[in-house]
């Protein structure tokens, strides 16, 4: 594994999955809950569901901080993987 490559891949992938969440949130929120829900077994999404503070600020800087962990988590990942397969 690349200390460089893989995790900007990682972040890549985790910012284009949290724009297309964000989005999907965003444009078709009762969808979305809907999806959501399915995926939060007895968890009453509905009650905490607030979709009137999405913005497209608070999206983008959703976007650069889902980057930025996504590339030192994995940077530190592969940093420990070089370490345990030697």
């Amino acid at each position: 594994m690349d200390t460089k490559k893989t995790p900007l891949a990682v972040a890549t992938f985790l910012t284009l999955v949290s724009l297309f969440c964000g989005l999907l949130v965003w444009l078709l929120p009762d969808i979305s809950r809907s999806i959501f829900q399915t995926w939060f077994h007895g968890v009453n999404l509905s009650i905490i569901w607030d979709t009137t503070t999405m913005s497209f600020g608070k999206l983008l800087l959703g976007l650069v901080s889902a980057f930025i962990a996504g590339y030192i988590a994995t940077w530190v990942f592969v940093k420990i993987y070089k370490v345990v397969v030697k």
